[in-house]
């Protein structure tokens, strides 16, 4: 999306159009590879290390591990974003103070890329306005592993109902979102956002094969990987009607043992009796307590 408003831009001048081109990919270069390191920082800071960054045609990839807890894997992928929206607010900050006129068709990624009423810089820090907010907004909102609102998503589950089920769901709300991708990235002749969307999915249906046959711990990224290690496996929540049964059986048990001891203070009680008086001094009820004791000894 972003290489083709580039190429439709305003800019016209054969080297000259190249030379602000090419700054402006250098402006994305910079933003991916903050949010990657990002990534990598508060993966360090929550215990971990970071191995490497791989930068591709399709984004980032950043190669982390960490000792922490779901909540921490939020913290880890939710930064990278968070990072970009910094770069958002610096550069409409730096807009404002240069005087820069701006409103809402301006700070659109989809409207045109070159305003002739701006000056160069200007026009280069809007450029990083709307690259670091498509970055951002893409990685955060789109619930689709490996981006990083999978990962939250996935962590967030993982958190409430354990590895497995978290995979399953995350997987099942990732193939729909993939073959969107795909659909729309071909629709508009976005060849990477097409490409992303395929990967998408085969990631998903990967994983989920692997959640239905129990062996989530072969995928590299929720198992298999040190990344995802500290997630351990939860059992299913269960529902509403069997822990209204738990809690009457737990009642029940409560009641019976409460039963149980003040049968035992009676029985005591008729034994001192009849150590001090003799058997034939008890009374019917004290005797129909002897009884009961004895039917409950017997197991009756």
């Amino acid at each position: 999306m972003i290489a083709g408003q580039l190429l439709a831009s305003g800019v016209q001048g054969g080297g000259e159009a190249l030379g602000y081109r090419a700054v402006t990919m250098a402006i994305l270069f910079l933003s991916v590879l903050l949010h990657e390191f990002s990534h990598c920082g508060m993966a360090v800071l929550r215990g971990g290390h970071a191995h490497d960054v791989l930068l591709t045609p399709l984004g980032g990839l950043s190669q982390l591990s960490h000792p922490g807890s779901p909540s921490d894997e939020i913290r880890v992928a939710g930064v990278g974003p968070l990072s970009n929206f910094a770069v958002c607010g610096l550069a409409v900050g730096g807009l404002l103070l240069s005087g820069a006129r701006l409103d809402l068709e301006r700070l659109n990624p989809f409207e045109a890329w070159w305003y002739p009423d701006y000056g160069v810089l200007q026009n280069w820090t809007l450029h990083a306005f709307r690259i670091n907010a498509v970055l951002g907004l893409f990685n955060l909102l789109i619930p689709a592993y490996p981006l990083d609102g999978g990962r939250v998503l996935f962590a967030f589950l993982t958190m409430r109902y354990g590895r497995t089920r978290a995979a399953e769901t995350t997987s099942l709300i990732a193939i729909p979102v993939g073959a969107a991708l795909a659909v729309w990235g071909l629709a508009q002749g976005e060849f990477f956002l097409l490409l992303i969307g395929i990967f998408v999915v085969m990631e998903a249906v990967q994983l989920r094969q692997l959640a239905r046959a129990g062996m989530i711990d072969a995928h590299p990224g929720y198992g298999g990987g040190s990344e995802f290690n500290y997630m351990p496996e939860r059992p299913r929540r269960k529902g509403w009607f069997a822990r209204w049964r738990e809690r009457r059986a737990a009642a029940r048990r409560a009641n019976e043992a409460a039963a149980d001891v003040a049968l035992r203070d009676r029985v005591d009680a008729v034994l001192d009796k009849v150590s001090r008086e003799g058997i034939g001094s008890l009374n019917a009820d004290e005797r129909r307590i002897l009884d009961e004791a004895s039917r409950r000894g017997r197991g009756e």
